[in-house]
């Protein structure tokens, strides 16, 4: 219900996941969805692995699991530190809660509680991280009303801001809670508002896209999980065009165009692009311009479309000496990260000695947050072609940063590394690196 799909539709969505798997020749049909909802029959082994897949939650949510095997589960990890500001015990159930009164469904419990659940998750990184919290913050925690208080709107901001700047030097399972919780709070409190032309409604709306916009990167590039963060990028999208924020509306677009742009869906990823690109002229600065172009060579470079990739490099260098004026949000780009940009198209392209110069200039430049171990295993990847023993100690520098911010993506490039560092006796070394951070083996790969 919550995805609108019919029992055909998933009986669909099964088959095709079987058949990516490779997993034999699937046989379900809606008939079979339908008596597995009413209870007749229970799904087999097979078919419950890809029910896991297809909706992205673990077989105890979903109700496939037996009273047997449910005792059988092992028990999750609790925080026992009485100082922690959030009890995490309640993080993972809020979190969803949160998500489906965003969606429609409505809290389970009551309202007051779940406000005040809600406001004090929010605000819990703040607190852990010694950051200011906002004057006139408890504006955020009073009940619906269709006039916004100006003081809620600009303490809202202030959180959200908080949360960004926190995004690079923060972990997902710390950070994304939270981000969630405030999100749902705005959303909360612009469906209450009748439209958009009441006073302070645009600024909030421009903030709940800015905090939707945290919340799926933090999904989909941390956790590789596209199916949420497609429903968060619904939710910046949205916001952003109640905003009527141009340039707001093209960094959300770009940004969901990694998804369609990973999976290397050229045309769902141009189809993104080709909307961001038509709110250029009405907002867009120097930053901007040059990073929508960075964005737009991610899938000729991983395509195999050499020089459409290249030009849309050189046309980011060109963009970045341009005029114009950018918002204070767009703090995720500057030149070292074109030099990372830039790195990546010209490894993808084979052109590994200019690859790493371009790489070694980003880290130079950038040297504190979770994308270092991206760079880092970029620059191995190239320098395996022409230098394998510097490789491999660039590859553990990245290990070791992999290792402090879980950082999905820095996993990711770790298997290219790996399979560029294969034929040396270097990889049975990294080999075992990557056995930690829970990267799948050559055999499983």
């Amino acid at each position: 219900m919550q995805r609108g799909w019919s029992c055909d539709e998933l009986a669909k969505q099964l088959r095709r996941s079987v058949t990516d798997a490779g997993d034999g020749t699937p046989g379900v049909n809606g008939d079979v969805v339908r008596r597995w909802e009413s209870g007749d029959r229970r799904p087999d082994p097979l078919y419950k692995k890809h029910l896991v897949l297809v909706f992205g939650k673990p077989a105890a949510e979903l109700g496939l699991l037996t009273p047997e095997e449910m005792a059988l589960r092992p028990s999750p990890e609790l925080s026992a530190n009485v100082d922690d500001p959030v009890d995490r015990r309640l993080v993972g159930e809020l979190v969803k809660r949160v998500m489906l009164e965003m969606m429609g469904g409505g809290p389970q419990f009551g309202r007051e509680l779940f406000l005040k659940g809600v406001f004090g998750m929010s605000l819990a990184p703040l607190a852990a991280s010694g950051r200011e919290i906002p004057d006139s913050i408890e504006t955020l925690a009073e009940g619906r009303g269709n006039r916004l208080d100006p003081r809620m709107v600009e303490a809202y901001s202030a959180v959200t801001a908080s949360h960004r700047q926190m995004y690079w030097d923060s972990s997902a399972s710390d950070l994304l809670p939270s981000v969630v919780a405030h999100a749902g709070q705005g959303v909360r409190k612009l469906q209450a508002v009748s439209d958009v032309e009441v006073p302070g409604a645009r600024h909030l709306a421009a903030a709940v896209a800015e905090e939707a916009l945290i919340a799926a990167p933090l999904t989909f590039f941390d956790l590789a999980d596209a199916v949420r963060a497609e429903q968060f990028f619904d939710t910046a999208e949205n916001a952003a065009k109640a905003s009527r924020d141009h340039a707001l509306v093209a960094a959300v677009l770009a940004h969901r165009a990694f998804v369609p742009g990973f999976a290397q869906d050229k045309q769902g990823t141009q189809q993104y692009l080709d909307e961001a690109y038509a709110h250029v002229p009405r907002g867009a600065g120097p930053l901007l311009r040059s990073w929508l172009h960075c964005v737009g060579a991610e899938v000729p470079a991983r395509t195999g479309q050499v020089q459409a990739s290249l030009g849309h490099v050189r046309a980011a260098e060109d963009a970045l000496v341009s005029d114009g004026s950018d918002p204070t949000w767009l703090d995720y780009f500057d030149s070292s990260r074109l030099d990372g940009f830039a790195g990546n198209a010209l490894l993808l392209a084979g052109q590994h000695r200019a690859a790493a110069d371009r790489l070694e200039a980003a880290l130079s430049a950038d040297t504190s947050d979770k994308q270092r171990g991206v760079l880092l295993f970029d620059l191995a990847n190239a320098q395996a072609s022409f230098d394998a023993e510097s490789a491999a100690a660039t590859a553990g520098r990245a290990c070791d940063e992999a290792m402090a911010t879980r950082y999905g993506m820095a996993a990711q490039r770790a298997v290219e590394v790996r399979d560029a560092l294969s034929a040396t006796r270097y990889v049975a070394e990294l080999e075992e690196r990557l056995n930690a951070l829970e990267v799948p083996a050559i055999s499983e790969a």
